[in-house]
């Protein structure tokens, strides 16, 4: 792939190679730091391109007055997803590793060694991992999993187990689905949340539900072993809150809001909903909303456990010493 040698082809090339968490921590930096020099100099700063992220302090009632909040449900995503296909399908093949991120920019290729993203996935794959291990046939339901990224990547990490695998988003997404996977389960509606399945996850998704607290409620109740919440922005101190996201870089053409959770109430919640916590992860990713309640923000993942598999589970005893 030729990139072009000026200062924009080089630009795409660094951006392409560097972890998103460490590309937007330097371009907030650096736009910190133009502001400052202007501030000092009594210049007025350049105009720079909208933030990808920014704080909403007048949360879910924005949607009602901005015409650029058009969600997900948007033909040009369904495309953009379609046009990287073929480059995704191409990381996850293969016994390299699976560092894929597959949100990157137009006209770069998925990379199948990003660390950030190994980490995710390797992530993910312990979760499921430990839903499949009485079995080799798991029931899965991925809430908010596109036209199926999840699906090839589980298939990849477990090869030896065979999926029952369901899969929930917005009606554009799901007919592009249907199209390029049409082995898994595809639906736009609640339909889903009608009987149960032994892995119910929810990947970079589960924030974008207005009401997030029935959303956590629904997807409990679909559990019966176990649920997985991933690429969650948390708020480890501050109460939960309301961000918009620009993701024109990655070639969306939307915008779109969202929570960062407060930790504590989603654990408070998962104690309500007696869906324990079985483990949590640290990911790489930041998010930098300036003038948010708590900036910048980290993303993390967390494994709740149904009372069924909770039951299963035989705790590890130490051997006496000899």
């Amino acid at each position: 792939m030729s990139y072009g040698s000026d200062e924009n082809g080089l630009r795409r090339v660094a951006r392409g190679l560097t972890p998103p968490y460490l590309w937007r921590a330097l371009e907030w930096t650096r736009d910190f730091r133009i502001r400052a020099r202007s501030k000092r100099s009594g210049e007025s700063p350049p105009v720079a391109p909208k933030a990808d992220w920014e704080y909403v302090p007048e949360g879910w009632m924005r949607q009602n007055s901005d015409p650029a909040i058009k969600g997900w449900n948007v033909a040009a995503i369904a495309d953009t997803y379609r046009s990287k296909w073929p480059s995704f399908v191409r990381a996850v093949a293969g016994p390299g590793p699976l560092g894929v991120a597959h949100d990157v920019p137009a006209d770069i290729e998925v990379p199948r060694d990003e660390r950030g993203a190994h980490h995710t996935i390797m992530t993910f794959a312990y979760a499921l991992t430990l839903a499949s291990r009485h079995s080799n046939r798991l029931s899965v339901l991925d809430w908010g999993g596109g036209p199926g990224h999840y699906y090839v990547l589980s298939r990849a990490l477990l090869p030896g187990v065979e999926f029952e695998y369901y899969c929930k988003d917005v009606p554009h997404l799901v007919t592009l689905g249907r199209e390029l996977v049409p082995e898994v389960n595809f639906s736009s509606d609640q339909s889903c949340l009608n009987r149960q399945y032994d892995f119910v996850f929810a990947s970079g998704s589960f924030q974008y539900a207005e009401d997030w607290r029935q959303t956590f409620a629904d997807l409990a109740k679909a559990a019966a072993g176990y649920l997985f919440v991933t690429r969650l922005p948390i708020a480890r101190q501050a109460s939960s809150f309301v961000v918009l996201q620009r993701p024109y870089r990655y070639g969306y053409d939307t915008e779109y809001l969202g929570w960062v959770i407060g930790r504590r109430e989603l654990l408070a919640e998962s104690a309500r909903l007696q869906m324990p916590l079985a483990r949590e992860f640290v990911l790489d990713d930041l998010l930098f909303a300036p003038g948010a309640p708590e900036n910048p923000t980290e993303h993390r993942a967390f494994l709740f456990q149904s009372s069924s598999a909770k039951a299963s589970m035989r705790p590890y005893v130490l051997p006496d010493d000899e």
